[in-house]
């Protein structure tokens, strides 16, 4: 029989750690509406009157949620963000869900747009969560307009500072950071960073990397033709879960009209994350990905992953995710 560390060594994974449990736990909180119109993101590019029919409109189940939290709370080097396919803040039961996390010494963090008029709920998820990713992705009105498609730069900016004296006010631990999605434009993309971080209102601003949410979007047009193929990160240390329950291969797949059954791992409502993230389907997926040898996974006809130009690599120094994690030893609940 293979040994624990054998094993987790030819699997590619760093520690027993990363094998034993996920360091992020993606969760689709919530599908439906969300106020912006973003040019990069495929709920933007549907109009706002056609994104029920497209997407749904529901939010994950309580008893589902607070499941997923009492597992991620058993795993130190684990946390929780939420996410959803629209805005979370519109999701009517976010705030119920961060009050589970009170007693719990879970890392979490939430990405929106901060898109509000809803002070109080900023402030909840201020008191109870230790990210905060607002994806301001602009300097400007004009700039705002043309990325998110709406009016609302001023709004999201009083948002951020509101927040700011918030956390200050209270002395949380919170981390408050901003982003952009990677456009052609790189001295605009340095431009954010720097004026977010000149700003003395957020703890870190950076780019994340464009993303084609798996060929719904179409890809920047770097003039680099030539295609690199690795490992993605995603396989190693996220898990996606979606608001049905669903273990599924990558989030983005979230956003398709039909979620395709072969890419399931497994339904977290009646097992453990720990058993799927260790189970037959997800270590032939990581196998066929070290080897770039996909006819071992039984579901390779429909696997975005070996076509993916976008992906997180494996092996590589990009800023991820992993990385604004580092800056925090645990939740601020």
């Amino acid at each position: 029989m293979v040994s624990q560390i054998e094993n987790y060594q030819r699997l590619g994974f760093p520690s027993k750690n990363a094998y034993s449990f996920p360091a992020i736990v993606n969760v689709e909180v919530y599908r439906g509406t969300c106020p912006c119109k973003c040019t990069h993101c495929p709920v933007g590019m549907v109009s706002p009157e056609n994104r029920d029919e497209r997407f749904g409109n529901k939010g994950i189940d309580l008893s589902l949620y607070e499941k997923i939290l009492n597992e991620v709370s058993e795993y130190p080097h684990a946390s929780i963000r939420i996410h959803s396919v629209g805005e979370p803040l519109d999701w009517n039961e976010l705030g119920d869900a961060l009050m589970m996390h009170r007693n719990k010494s879970v890392k979490s963090w939430v990405f929106t747009s901060a898109v509000t008029n809803n002070r109080s709920l900023l402030e909840t998820v201020c008191k109870n969560t230790s990210i905060i990713e607002v994806s301001v992705n602009s300097t400007t009105p004009d700039e705002y307009i043309e990325a998110k498609g709406v009016n609302a730069f001023r709004k999201v900016c009083e948002n951020i500072k509101h927040m700011r004296q918030f956390i200050e006010r209270k002395g949380l631990k919170t981390r408050l950071i901003v982003s952009r999605v990677q456009s052609l434009n790189k001295t605009k993309d340095d431009e954010f960073v720097q004026y977010w971080k000149a700003s003395n209102l957020v703890d870190d601003a950076f780019v994340r990397s464009h993303h084609t949410y798996n060929d719904l979007l179409d890809e920047l047009d770097t003039g680099n033709t030539q295609k690199k193929y690795e490992p993605c990160l995603v396989h190693w240390a996220r898990f996606n879960i979606s608001a049905d329950g669903h273990a599924i291969v990558c989030f983005n797949e979230l956003f398709k009209k039909r979620l395709d059954s072969s890419l399931i791992y497994g339904d977290v409502k009646s097992q453990k994350i720990s058993e799927i993230w260790q189970g037959n389907k997800l270590t032939a997926l990581r196998q066929a990905e070290l080897s770039s040898d996909y006819s071992r996974c039984s579901f390779e006809d429909v696997l975005p992953c070996k076509d993916c130009n976008s992906c997180q690599p494996l092996f590589g120094d990009r800023q991820t995710s992993e990385h604004q994690i580092k800056f925090i030893g645990g939740s601020n609940a």
